[in-house]
C-alpha cells in the first residue's frame, strides 16, 4: 500500500522524469472530473499535481505540465478542447510565473487557431483577452475580438478601453487618440449620468492625471455634514490626488481628517501640502504604526460629521459621490449605510487583474450615520479585513446598506499592495477565509444573545475594539492585543465542509462529540480541501456549525491555518486526503507528532482503480513538519474494520 505506484496502472512502468504526485494526478485525470472543475481547484491550491492532471486531459495521458511546457510549442490532444482551455485558465490564474502566462496565451491561441473558442465558457474569452493584454498581444486580439461572442460586456469594455490606451506603447501621442481614449474611460460615469472625466495635467502616472471640473465643487446644496477619513501609510503623490478628489465634491459640508499612520519625517512635507491644499482639512497623527482600521478609530474620536465615510489614501472619486452617498440616507431614515461602486484600475489607467471585473463593490466608500457608529462600536482593531466585518456588522444590527449602483470612485490597483496580495483569481489567503466565517459567528450569536435584538443604545465592541470572535494572528502583529500564546497542544485538520451534525459515526461527526467538552486547554480546528472525489467549482469552506462552536468555546477552541506561527504538539490529520495537493503553499505552522486517521472506506480505491497515495500524504508531512506520520485507526471503527486496516497495512499501524 505505501510502495509508490510505477504506472498510471497496477502494471505499467513510469518514466523517471514522472515525480511524486504523479500518481494523484493521474487518478485526478483517470477520475473523469470535469476540466474546469480540475482548472478551479488548481487556482484554489495552486498545486502543480493538479496541473499535471489538467495537462494529462489535455495530452491524453501523455504529457505532464513541465513536459509539455518543455516542447516550446504548446499543443493539445485533437477533440480535447475543454482541457486545453482549463489548462489555460489554471497556468494563468495561478500566476506561478511570467512564462506559465505566456503559455496560457499559447493555449489559447491555438483554440483560436484551431476555430474551438466556441465550446468553451465565458470565463475562456475573459481569460483570453487578459491573457492576451497582459501579455502584449495587443494586434492579435484586435483580431481575436470578434470571435470572443461570450465576452461579458463590461468586460469587452475594459479590453476596448485598454487598447485604446495611445500611452502604452510611449512616445508622443495624438491629441486624437487621447480625446478617443478618454471617451472610452470614462463612459462608464456618462452613462450613468454623471459628468465625464479627464486626464490631464503633468504627474508620474496617468491615475494622478484625473481630473473633473472644478465647477462643480459644492454646488450640491446645504446638508448634513460629512466627515471623511482618509488614512495613509508613507504615501506618495496619491495622496493630493485622493485628497484633491474629495476636496472638488459637489457636496460642500465636509469635514477631511486625514490621518498619518506613524509615516515618518520624510513624509511630514507631504502631508503638510496635502492638508494645506484644502482649509476643511485636518491632520490627525498616530503615535505608531497600527494600520488604517486603528487610524480610522482615532479620527472617528476627532470627527464632528452627522455621517462618516472613509477614502483610501491613493484612489479617486467623482464629485458626486458623497452628495449621491449622502442623499440616499437623507431620503430613508431607515438605512444604516450607503455605500458605491468603484472602477479598478493601475497607474497607468489599464484595467487589468487576471480572472476580475474591474467594476466592483468599493469598500472604502461605505458612508455610516454617526448614530450607527455609536451604536455598534468602531472598526476591529486588526490589520486587515475590518472593512468587510464593519459592513457585515451594520448590515446585521442596525439596517440595511443602500447602494448607489453606479461607479462613483476609481480606485487604484496596484501589485503587492496589502490587500492585492491576498487575492488571485479563485484564491485567497487561508486567514482571510477563517476570519470571514468567524466574524459571521459572532454577528449571528450578537442577533441572538440579546433577547431577540441587536443592542439598543451600547456599542458592541468592548475596551481596545476587540473583535469578539478569533482574529487571525497575522491580523494583530506588532498590535498590545497580539495572542500571548503560541502552543496548541492538540490540533485536527480534515475538510470540515459537510456539516458535521450529521456526519455519523465519521471522523467529523467524532470530533464534533469531543469538541462539545474540551479536554484540553486550547483545541485547534484546521480546514483544508480534500483531494477525494467529486472535485468541487466552488471552494468548499468551513461549515458555519464549526464556526459557531469556536464562537461559543470562548477561546477553547481556535482556527488555525498554514500561515499560524505556532506549534502543534499533537496533530491529528482526520482525512489524509487533505495533504494530497498542500505541499505546493508554505506552512509557517509547526508540529510535534502528526497522526493521521484511517479507515478502510478511505483507503479504497476511487472510480480511477487507484487508492489514495499515502507515500505522497507522508511526504508531505515530511516537508512541511520534518516528520512522518502515525497511521492510527480512526476512532469507531469495529473491530472486523481494524483487522482489515492491518491487512491493507501490515506492520505499519500504530495503536
Amino acid at each position: 500500500m505505501l510502495d509508490r505506484p510505477r504506472g498510471p496502472g497496477a502494471t505499467h512502468p513510469v518514466q523517471p522524469v514522472h515525480g511524486p504526485g504523479y500518481r494523484t494526478a493521474w487518478q485526478l485525470w483517470r477520475r473523469g472530473e470535469h476540466p474546469d472543475a480540475l482548472a478551479h481547484l488548481a487556482l484554489r491550491t495552486r498545486s502543480p499535481v493538479v496541473l499535471d492532471a489538467l495537462a494529462l486531459t489535455a495530452t491524453g495521458g501523455s504529457l505532464t505540465v513541465d513536459q509539455l511546457l518543455g516542447l516550446g510549442t504548446i499543443r493539445f490532444a485533437p477533440g480535447r478542447t475543454a482541457p486545453a482551455a482549463a489548462l489555460a485558465l489554471a497556468l494563468a490564474g495561478t500566476g506561478r510565473s511570467v512564462e506559465d502566462l505566456v503559455a496560457a496565451a499559447d493555449l489559447y491561441e491555438e483554440l483560436w487557431a484551431a476555430d474551438a473558442l466556441g465550446d468553451c465558457a465565458p470565463i475562456h474569452h475573459q481569460a483570453l483577452a487578459q491573457a492576451f493584454l497582459l501579455t502584449g498581444r495587443h494586434d492579435r486580439l484586435r483580431r481575436v475580438l470578434p470571435d470572443l461572442n461570450r465576452l461579458a460586456a463590461p468586460v469587452r469594455h475594459d479590453v476596448e478601453v485598454d487598447l485604446a490606451n495611445p500611452h502604452l506603447a510611449g512616445g508622443a501621442v495624438a491629441l486624437a487618440d487621447h480625446q478617443r481614449w478618454v471617451h472610452l474611460l470614462t463612459s462608464r460615469f456618462v452613462d450613468a449620468g454623471l459628468e465625464p472625466v479627464q486626464v490631464s495635467g503633468e504627474a508620474t502616472h496617468l491615475f494622478d492625471r484625473l481630473r473633473a471640473d472644478p465647477g462643480l465643487r459644492g454646488t450640491a446644496g446645504p446638508g448634513p455634514l460629512v466627515t471623511v477619513i482618509m488614512p495613509c501609510y508613507r504615501p506618495d503623490e496619491g495622496l493630493l490626488t485622493s485628497l484633491a478628489s474629495i476636496s472638488n465634491q459637489t457636496w460642500g459640508d465636509l469635514e477631511i481628517l486625514v490621518v498619518d499612520d506613524a509615516s515618518g519625517p520624510d513624509h511630514e512635507e507631504l502631508f503638510e501640502r496635502a492638508v494645506a491644499s484644502d482649509d476643511r482639512a485636518r491632520l490627525v497623527r498616530m503615535p505608531r504604526n497600527g494600520g488604517s482600521y486603528l487610524g480610522r478609530n482615532a479620527a472617528l474620536e476627532q470627527a464632528r460629521g452627522e455621517l462618516v465615510t472613509f477614502q483610501d489614501a491613493d484612489d479617486w472619486s467623482h464629485p458626486r459621490r458623497i452628495e449621491h452617498q449622502a442623499r440616499l440616507l437623507t431620503a430613508d431614515a431607515e438605512a444604516a449605510a450607503s455605500r458605491s461602486l468603484a472602477v479598478r484600475a493601475k497607474d497607468d489607467l489599464t484595467h487589468q487583474w487576471f480572472g476580475y471585473r474591474s467594476v466592483r463593490d468599493n469598500a472604502s466608500s461605505l458612508m455610516v450615520r454617526r448614530s450607527v457608529i455609536d451604536r455598534i462600536g468602531p472598526f476591529g482593531a486588526i490589520r486587515k479585513g475590518a472593512d468587510s466585518e464593519y459592513a457585515e456588522r451594520v448590515t446585521c444590527l442596525a439596517g440595511p446598506v443602500l447602494d448607489t449602483g453606479t461607479p462613483l470612485a476609481i480606485t487604484r490597483l496596484r501589485t503587492g499592495t496589502l490587500s492585492r496580495g491576498d487575492f488571485t483569481y479563485q484564491w485567497s489567503t487561508p486567514e482571510r477565509l477563517v476570519f470571514k466565517g468567524s466574524y459571521r459567528a459572532w454577528h449571528r450569536r450578537l442577533t441572538t444573545d440579546r433577547e431577540g435584538g441587536p443592542p439598543a443604545t451600547s456599542a458592541v465592541l468592548g475596551p481596545d475594539d476587540q473583535l469578539g470572535c478569533p482574529v487571525p494572528r497575522s491580523f494583530l502583529r506588532g498590535l498590545d492585543h497580539y495572542p500571548d500564546w503560541d502552543t496548541v497542544p492538540v490540533a485536527y485538520l480534515g475538510d470540515l465542509s459537510a456539516d458535521p451534525r450529521e456526519s455519523g459515526a465519521g471522523a467529523d461527526g467524532h470530533l464534533w462529540r469531543e469538541l462539545g467538552e474540551p479536554r484540553e486547554p486550547r483545541v485547534g480546528l484546521w480546514h483544508l480541501e480534500t483531494a477525494a472525489p467529486p472535485v468541487r467549482r466552488k471552494r468548499p469552506e468551513m461549515h458555519d456549525a464549526w464556526f459557531d462552536r469556536l464562537i461559543a468555546s470562548e477561546g477553547a477552541v481556535v482556527p488555525l491555518t498554514r500561515l499560524d506561527e505556532v506549534r502543534v504538539e499533537r496533530l491529528v490529520v482526520l482525512d489524509p486526503g487533505v495533504l494530497l495537493l498542500a505541499e505546493a503553499q508554505p506552512c509557517r505552522l509547526r508540529a510535534g507528532q502528526v497522526e493521521v486517521w484511517l479507515s478502510p472506506r478511505v483507503l479504497a480505491p476511487d472510480t480511477s482503480g487507484l487508492p489514495i497515495d499515502l507515500l505522497a500524504v507522508s511526504d508531505t508531512c515530511r516537508a512541511w513538519w520534518g516528520t512522518g506520520p502515525r497511521w492510527v485507526p480512526a476512532p469507531g471503527l469495529s473491530e472486523a474494520q481494524v483487522l482489515e486496516l492491518e491487512e491493507l497495512l501490515p506492520g505499519l499501524l500504530s495503536p
